[in-house]
Parts: C-alpha cells; structure tokens; sequence
C-alpha cells in the first residue's frame, strides 16, 4: 500500500496536536487541581460532578432547614417549659384555696396572684419567635394567638394549622403547635363530666367531688340532674334524670322509690361515680354534663371568680368547695396538655440531632465522592504532563526528520 506524502504529512501533524492537546489537559489539572475541565474531557464523569453538586445544594439546604426548625422547636420547648411552672404555681395556689379557713383577705391575695400569673400566661401563649412571628397561632404567625373580647370571653384568632418544614429528602418536622391544641382543647371536669350546682343557688351544705368513671362501657354521656327531694316518710332522698334518658334513679320518678341520701355514699348509675358531702337540702340539686373544651385561661379566670365568691353561709362555702374540686381536676388536666406538648418537642430536638447526624454523613460521603470526580491527583498530573512533553518533543522531532526527506537525499 503507498502512503502519499499529504497523507505522511497530515498523520504527523494529528499526532502533534493530540499531543499537544494532552499537554494543555494536564496543564490544566495543575493550574485549576480539577480532573474534568470540561464535560468534553469525560462526559460520564461530568454527568456525575453536576449530579452530585446538586445533591450537596440539597443537603445543605436541608441541613439549613434543621437548623431553623431545631431553634424553633427549641424556642417552643422553653416558652411551653415556662407555661408549665406557671400553672403548677396556679395549681398550688387552687390547693390553698381550699382551705376552709381561709379569710376573705387570704382568698382576695390568692386571686390576686392568680390573676398575675393569668396575664403571664396570655403573654407566654402569645410569645413570638425571632423573626416576630405568633408561635401559637397555627398558620396565621402574623395575627397574635390570643385575646380578650369585649364580655371577657378568651378568643383564639389563629387557626388549627400546624407548620412542618421538610428536614431530609423523606422527612419533615413540625416547627409549632396551634394554640388551639396547646391551650383551647382542653376537657373540664375529670375529662368525662363535670358536676356544677344548677343555675339556682343550693341552699344546705352538699359538696360534690368531681368524681369518675367506673365502667367505661356503661358509661351514657347525658345532661343529668340530680335533685335531692323528701319521700312521703320525710326522709331526705335523691333522684336522678338525663335530658335523654328522663328518669335514671328511680326510674318510676317518685321519691318514694328513691335511695336515701347517705353523706359520703358514692352515687353511682349509667358507668359513672361521685359522692356528695355535707347535708343537701330538699331542693337542691346538681348537673352532671358531659365534659367539654375550656382554655386553660377560662379556668384560671374560673378560680379567680370562685375566690371573689361570697363566702358567708354553709351554702356559700359549698358551692366555692364544689367549684374547687372541678378547679383543681381541670387544671391537672390542663397542666397533662402542657406537658404532653412539652415531650413533644423533646421528641423533635431528639429527631432533629439524629436528621443532622445523617445529613452530615450523607455531605461527607457526597463531598468524598464529588472530590474523587472531580479533583487531580497533582503528582500524578505532573508526571503524565513530563511524559506527554517527551512524547510532543519526539512527535514534533519525528515530523521535522520526515519533512526534510526527498528521494534527492538517496541520489
């Protein structure tokens, strides 16, 4: 086969220009410390860097996201810290109060500092993060969670929203709780029923406990009135009737048929017990209500209320005793919210340090691979650039002696 000489001529000519090529790709390595200068050099590998820069972006932005929800949660466990001292001390102050001895004086300080320790709790529900946004109000972080309306009444102006921020690429992490849950949602009396002296005032001395269910599957949620009356033998007696189920105990209705009142006796029906103390008078009577929400705030306001109340006669201090017992049921059940919520955000802060550790081993493990992509072994890059230098000096000798050559030189 007969090479002609623009053929001898071109084929020296590509092999100085790759060899020269490979020169300026290693000079490039040495200058810059990156393998791949351009997705031209290594297309796999260049796919590889992009998509691996992109997941680095991701992590640390996921890593910034946990960072945020961690100071948030954290802000949240403190403020729901303190709410929590703040009722266990209105609690204390609820045990005092049923103190029988007390004074006027004496039941007028308590609710005085009650009243102190309500205006810090309306402040800690309506405390703000750093960014000044409402930690309690749901979705709506720019309207303040809670407030007063013109009749006294607590009002919620938030929503039931509970934000969540996105901590790992399958896993997002609640940033707060709505007020609703946290104060507003909170069932009074023993969380079953709640026992008040009807709208008409008592006038002997029966005291109710806040009582309890005995058998749940008995149990009949209804408006009940138990009304203490005379039989014909004009012994004192009690009867029972639901709104629903109309008479209970006894179910013919007549006093005659009724138990006597034992003071002290559990009065039982329906599932559920409570005793009455003290020595009712025919006439008097209590509800017995399913159990409902009320804030935590209407039941320190309800304390406060209670101890404003005429304290003079036997009927007086019964009805402050009954009110007492519910008082102190509701804020045990309010203070059981506060810190269910509270192990909550524990279990956050507990979840957000394991998503960090993750997150740091999945940039170690990212930043490791994209290093071994994309960055030069600068040792080994100096020696390839020394021999693809010899190699460009002999491609480059080699084409000089094969221009210089004619069939003259063999003459």
């Amino acid at each position: 086969m007969r090479i002609s000489t623009n053929q001898i001529y071109r084929r020296g000519l590509d092999n100085i220009l790759e060899q020269q090529l490979q020169v300026s790709k290693y000079q490039g390595q040495l200058s810059s410390g990156k393998k791949v200068q351009s997705p031209s050099d290594d297309p796999v590998a260049a796919a590889k860097i992009s998509l691996m820069k992109r997941r680095i972006a991701a992590t640390e932005q996921l890593q910034k996201n946990k960072e945020g929800t961690q100071a948030a949660v954290s802000l949240e466990e403190q403020i729901l810290g303190n709410t929590v001292n703040v009722v266990q001390r209105i609690r204390e102050l609820q045990v005092q109060a049923g103190n029988s001895a007390l004074s006027d004086a004496d039941r007028l300080s308590i609710a005085g500092e009650a009243q102190t320790l309500l205006n810090q709790l309306l402040d800690l529900s309506n405390s703000q993060d750093g960014n000044g946004y409402f930690m309690f109000s749901g979705g709506q972080t720019g309207t303040q969670a809670f407030a007063r309306d013109s009749s006294g009444q607590f009002i919620y102006n938030g929503d039931d929203t509970q934000r969540f921020q996105s901590v790992t690429d399958s896993m997002k992490v609640a940033l707060s709780d709505p007020g609703s849950d946290v104060f507003m949602r909170i069932r009074n009396g023993n969380g079953y029923f709640s026992i008040s002296q009807t709208g008409s005032a008592n006038t002997g001395s029966g005291v109710a406990t806040s009582g309890s269910i005995v058998n749940s599957s008995s149990y009949v949620p209804d408006d009940y009135t138990l009304q203490f009356s005379l039989n014909s033998a004009n012994q004192l007696v009690y009867m029972v009737s639901g709104a629903s189920m109309g008479n209970v105990i006894p179910a013919t209705g007549n006093p005659d048929d009724a138990p006597l009142y034992t003071e002290g006796e559990a009065i039982s029906f329906n599932g559920l017990q409570f005793t009455i103390s003290g020595m009712p008078n025919p006439g008097d009577d209590f509800s017995i209500t399913p159990a409902k929400n009320e804030s935590v705030f209407s039941t320190v306001q309800r304390m406060i209320d209670n101890l404003k109340h005429a304290n003079v006669t036997p009927a007086d201090k019964a009805a402050i005793q009954t009110e007492n017992n519910q008082i102190l049921d509701q804020l045990d059940s309010s203070l059981d919210n506060l810190l269910s919520f509270q192990a909550q955000t524990g279990t956050r802060l507990n979840q957000l340090g394991i998503v960090e550790k993750l997150n740091d081993d999945l940039l170690l493990i990212s930043h490791t691979t994209l290093d071994g992509l994309e960055n030069a072994d600068l040792n080994e890059a100096a020696v390839n650039l020394n021999l693809q230098l010899i190699f460009l000096q002999a491609a480059q000798q080699s084409f000089a002696r094969i221009q210089g050559l004619t069939v003259f030189n063999y003459l």
